[in-house]
């Protein structure tokens, strides 16, 4: 159902990702070479023509024409997700990320599931991302898991993707960045360990896009903690909008405790995330913003 609802949007981001993750690992014959794997036929005559002195006739595996990235795509299972009416788009998301990927040949693709705790549905290393296991991924959501430790998945996704990296046999598996792509409602706690975390990514060359799923429905339920968001009366409609959250917090303030009100996106602890209100959005979204992660590293 999900596949046929983003057929054509996982065609449009799999184009765009194509011009953005070039390929990594040489598969393709290149010559002029005086050793080598493979004879270049069109060379033979000229070379015995030259009495045997032009005689780079070989090809070499230096074209780089195949993609060997690992990406951990990360959906949101816990109630919170129900409760805000964001599993449609949420699936929507799922099925044109992976689908995309898939169509690219992107390298190896993970699915987990995060709420309380972190499982892997799919793993690295069980093969292509098919349409078969896409269903049976599909079924293993419930979205009834109490809460979202994002912190938890961040450090348990880090741990897989080591381990990914490990077992990769390419020698340049070293060097390349792998990707964590985070699909949830945006709520999350404990954002100063958050970004130490992040932080700790990046050394590791792993790069976390974290998509809002923005589904603008108001909340049924008064928020409860003064450190969770609460949003603003602008009207039901946008009441549960994360573009319109506040959230409280002590800060130090002339030796003094104050209590202060800002917006919530403006701690938010992911530097790469998107606001996702409708998926016909996120093929140009999402490839603007690995565009211009790319862009930077290749600056550094």
């Amino acid at each position: 159902m999900y596949e046929s609802l983003t057929h054509d949007l996982s065609f449009a981001l799999c184009e765009q990702l194509r011009l953005i993750l070039e390929p990594t690992l040489a598969t393709r014959l290149k010559g002029d070479y005086r050793t080598g794997k493979r004879l270049n036929m069109k060379k033979i005559i000229p070379y015995i023509a030259s009495e045997y002195t032009k005689d780079k006739i070989w090809l070499r595996r230096t074209r780089p024409s195949q993609r060997e990235y690992q990406v951990l795509i990360a959906l949101d299972d816990s109630r919170s997700m129900a409760e805000s009416h964001s599993v449609h788009l949420a699936y929507e998301t799922l099925a044109l990320v992976s689908k995309a990927l898939s169509r690219l040949e992107v390298g190896d693709i993970g699915i987990a599931k995060f709420g309380e705790a972190v499982e892997v549905l799919h793993g690295f290393d069980e093969g292509p991302f098919t349409d078969q296991a896409g269903m049976r991924v599909m079924s293993s959501f419930g979205f009834h898991q109490r809460a979202t430790n994002v912190l938890s998945l961040v450090e348990t996704s880090l741990k897989i993707l080591e381990a990914a990296r490990e077992h990769r046999s390419s020698a340049s598996s070293a060097e390349l960045w792998q990707l964590e792509i985070i699909i949830s409602d945006g709520i999350c706690q404990d954002h100063e360990k958050l970004r130490t975390v992040l932080r700790k990514a990046e050394e590791q060359r792993v790069m976390v896009v974290f998509i809002v799923i923005d589904s603008l429905h108001a909340n049924t339920t008064a928020a409860a903690g003064a450190s969770k968001p609460v949003a603003e009366g602008v009207g039901a409609a946008h009441q549960n909008s994360i573009l319109s959250m506040n959230q409280v917090a002590y800060k130090n303030v002339d030796g003094r405790m104050e209590l202060q009100m800002q917006r919530y996106l403006d701690s938010f602890p992911f530097e790469y995330y998107v606001v996702l209100r409708s998926v016909e959005a996120l093929p140009e979204v999402l490839s603007s913003t690995l565009k211009q992660f790319f862009e930077r590293i290749s600056e550094d």
